[in-house]
């Protein structure tokens, strides 16, 4: 009975033992070693906080500082328009610029601001004047019947930028030169375009011509005076825009013996009407175009076809380089490029 009553008991001990082993397990699982059973609360799962696409709409006018007031150009005592912002001349007014891709660089870069062709007309809300500029007509004070001036007035807009007076304009001229975003030759040939749409008034110091490197006899010049004696129009010369520097070195080795280094001229002509060749620097003022283009075709029919100069027998002639394939259009442009570089 006794071995009973222990088997009993042992059984009844046991049992109770498991179950507080179960229970201290399950506490020590959910509640760990404190007494705050903090760890039983169920768990938060946290994830990551996804990327926000960034805001596309102005901020709110109160959250915003207004810029302090610019002005689009301050006014020299001569009374031409120049930029707000600081900067000399760069490196485009030496440069020949063509106008054909003056174009496409404008509608690529400038259209969108100032419309097509420099038309304007776009708002500019927050400006004096809510608009953008027109470039055609541009404001006449910027017009200068010297090319090298009217680019420079140009060329430090383009260079530096500009900001428009008013208290909070939407858009700024860009600083294309300074954030290089237009190379030099670039910014040459934007000016090119643009003086091309507004031509400078005719100045009454030249004469426009056709063409020429004739030798004059003292006469008032005309369009027939300058023209060379040999026939023929302007080559393709002069739709290429030439490189100076390139030029120097073909005017040294093919024009040089004739017309003296950099075209200073006072090289003996036995036989022609003043004795001389003539000096391409300073050239005949009646050659001088304010135009490139005109400026160009006068010196490029001399060069592609050649004249004789006036006089009983003349020693030496122009040769033409064009015709002859002595000179390619390229090397043409250069040399015509170099000796407007000359006489600016």
């Amino acid at each position: 009975m006794d071995d009973f009553r222990k088997i009993i008991y042992g059984t009844l001990i046991a049992f109770l033992a498991t179950i507080v082993v179960w229970v201290g397990f399950l506490t020590i699982s959910g509640c760990g070693f404190t007494v705050s059973c903090l760890g039983a609360q169920p768990k938060v799962e946290r994830t990551s906080i996804p990327t926000l696409i960034p805001a596309t709409l102005p901020a709110p006018a109160r959250f915003v500082q207004a810029p302090p007031v610019a002005q689009t150009q301050s006014v020299s005592t001569g009374g031409i328009a120049r930029p707000s912002n600081p900067g000399g001349v760069g490196q485009a007014v030496n440069l020949s610029g063509n106008a054909d891709l003056g174009r496409q660089i404008f509608a690529a870069n400038c259209a969108a601001c100032h419309a097509a062709e420099g038309k304007g007309g776009n708002p500019n809300p927050g400006s004096a004047d809510g608009t953008i500029p027109a470039l055609n007509p541009i404001d006449s004070t910027l017009i200068n019947t010297d090319y090298k001036i009217y680019a420079t007035n140009l060329d430090l807009f383009i260079e530096h930028g500009s900001t428009p007076a008013g208290p909070s304009p939407t858009f700024q001229m860009p600083a294309w030169g300074d954030k290089s975003a237009l190379q030099p030759q670039q910014i040459a040939d934007v000016i090119a375009y643009l003086i091309s749409l507004n031509p400078a008034p005719a100045s009454t110091s030249s004469v426009p011509t056709a063409a020429g490197m004739q030798q004059m006899t003292g006469a008032a010049p005309n369009v027939e005076d300058m023209r060379p004696s040999n026939p023929g129009g302007p080559g393709a010369a002069i739709t290429l825009t030439g490189n100076v520097d390139a030029g120097q070195q073909i005017f040294a080795a093919n024009c040089a013996a004739c017309h003296a280094a950099e075209g200073k001229g006072g090289v003996a002509n036995p036989g022609s009407a003043d004795g001389t060749v003539p000096a391409l620097n300073p050239i005949h003022t009646a050659l001088v175009d304010m135009d490139y283009t005109t400026f160009a075709t006068n010196l490029d029919l001399f060069i592609e076809h050649g004249s004789t100069p006036k006089g009983v027998n003349p020693t030496f002639q122009m040769p033409a380089w064009g015709d002859k394939g002595a000179l390619q259009p390229q090397q043409i442009a250069d040399v015509i490029a170099y000796i407007i570089s000359l006489n600016k």
